[in-house]
């Protein structure tokens, strides 16, 4: 069965963009091998994760997370079973919101213009992450008709 699980924490301590960096390295290594897909969202502290994948890989994985002790209030915000996957590709990207304000992503869905995922009801949450899923897949088809093309000339 493939679910979608979708968690808010707080961050124990103020990461860097390299603290971000070493846990997606980490993520991605972990969720390809369980093939778990997914986002990382960080901003002040807070942090949005979406897994999507194999119900017991993604239970384990959430189990590992929660008693991680760089989280604290971790929080579940929907667990329900999915037709298909928003992120089919990522095995977990991150999405940072340094600062946090001014965004018009977060400005759509907080009241207040700043990241604060405890706040998002199941909704918000699936909303913003079917919005997050729609802007990448729309850079990636940009991306990849930006890319110039290998002509072969045969002789």
């Amino acid at each position: 069965m493939l679910v979608r699980l979708i968690y808010a924490s707080y961050s124990t301590t103020d990461l860097s963009k390299q603290d971000i960096k070493h846990i997606l390295r980490s993520s991605q290594k972990n969720n390809g091998e369980k093939r778990i897909s997914g986002v990382l969202f960080y901003s002040d502290r807070y942090f949005l994760q979406c897994l999507e994948g194999e119900r017991h890989a993604v239970n384990e994985t959430y189990l590992r997370i929660s008693l991680d002790p760089r989280h604290a209030k971790c929080v579940l915000i929907e667990y329900r079973a999915v037709p298909s996957r928003l992120f089919p590709r990522w095995a977990m990207e991150h999405v940072s919101f340094f600062g946090g304000m001014d965004n018009e992503l977060i400005l759509k869905y907080s009241e207040t213009g700043v990241f604060q995922p405890f706040q998002f009801t199941p909704h918000q949450a699936n909303a913003f992450l079917a919005e997050v899923a729609t802007i990448s897949e729309q850079l990636g088809q940009a991306l990849e008709r930006s890319k110039p093309k290998l002509q072969l000339e045969m002789d």
